[in-house]
């Protein structure tokens, strides 16, 4: 009788460890050779001549910021992407009419599904004379689950003239 217990606790065990096995994903990554598609929404008109700027941006990792030297570390952050982002990919257009409508982009970039898993910012500059007019304020987010649709990215003005 005892032996039985035993049996049937250690096979309960089994089929209770078998069935979190289930939910592990052994299939191959996606190529990490990617397109994000979608517009800048601005609210107000955009000059022609507006220079566009669309970058996708990875963060860097603790781990990744850990292995620079002080000397490596910039004195003053870069104008356009923050300092502790990588660009993965960017599209640069110039308008040769202004608009009131959303300006459709194509970016190309480079990222694993891990990465993507975690999440890439999108960051818009729209610059009219060299100085930037509107950019993206909130954050923008693509994940491995919304990459392939189309992004509508919303920018503000920087109240800047």
């Amino acid at each position: 009788m005892n032996t039985i217990r035993i049996s049937l606790v250690v096979a309960l065990g089994v089929l209770l460890f078998g069935a979190g096995c289930g939910s592990i994903d052994l299939s191959a990554g996606g190529s990490p050779d990617r397109v994000l598609n979608g517009t800048v929404t601005a609210g107000a008109a955009i000059p022609t001549d507006a220079e566009i700027v669309v970058r996708v941006l990875a963060p860097v990792s603790t781990s990744d910021t850990a292995a620079l030297k002080s000397s490596d570390i910039p004195v003053a952050t870069r104008s356009s992407a923050q300092s502790n982002d990588r660009v993965l990919g960017e599209q640069i257009q110039r308008l040769k009419a202004g608009t009131t409508d959303p300006v459709p982009f194509r970016v190309e970039y480079s990222a694993d599904d891990a990465t993507l898993r975690r999440g890439l910012n999108v960051e818009v500059r729209i610059s009219v004379a060299g100085k930037v007019r509107f950019r993206t304020v909130n954050s923008h987010v693509v994940t491995l689950a919304s990459s392939p649709f189309p992004q509508d990215v919303a920018v503000q003005p920087t109240g800047g003239n």
